[in-house]
């Protein structure tokens, strides 16, 4: 089982590093998320946790452990359920940097999504990382690199871009 979600984990942990280096380059987006959820809402704060994003992403990447994957599956929670309160009150998330999108459905269930993944992946253990998917045949690899970075993109999209056109097709 541990095989058919390292892909999965792996396009999880590379959200967290995109995510959290957009962040770090503008944090403007997640400093008002923040501030719209009562908690305290500094750019330098948002850097820091942007910056532990990134790493535990990066972790979770190279070197996976059912501890480093209940962890992504622990921040994939946290952002689910701020999204979730972010929706009720019409504010962007700030989940990529300046991306000004207001949280949709579409972010809580993606994170929610991806938290559950990231679960399985730790309880079906040991999960595998970037380079247990090198290893396999070359064709293998790169077929499947292919796929994660195609996942990623579509993740990407999923919190960035389908919510406003969402929007735009039913007249909001």
């Amino acid at each position: 089982m541990s095989a058919a979600l390292a892909p999965p984990l792996l396009v999880a942990s590379l959200l967290l590093c995109v995510a959290g280096l957009l962040k770090l380059r503008s944090p403007a987006g997640a400093v008002a998320a923040l501030a719209a959820l009562g908690l305290p809402a500094r750019a330098w704060l948002v850097r820091v946790l942007a910056g532990l994003e990134v790493a535990l992403g990066a972790a979770c990447a190279a070197d996976p452990s059912a501890v480093v994957a209940a962890a992504v599956a622990g921040v994939y929670a946290l952002f689910a359920a701020a999204a979730a309160i972010l929706m009720r009150r019409r504010v962007a998330c700030g989940c990529f940097g300046e991306n000004d999108v207001p949280a949709s459905s579409g972010h809580w269930i993606a994170s929610g999504l991806l938290a559950s993944l990231a679960l399985a992946a730790a309880a079906f253990g040991p999960p595998h990382g970037v380079d247990w998917l090198l290893s396999r045949s070359t064709a293998t690899g790169v077929i499947a690199l292919i796929g994660v970075a195609g996942a990623l993109y579509a993740a990407v999209l999923v919190y960035t871009v389908v919510p406003r056109a969402w929007g735009a097709w039913g007249g909001e």
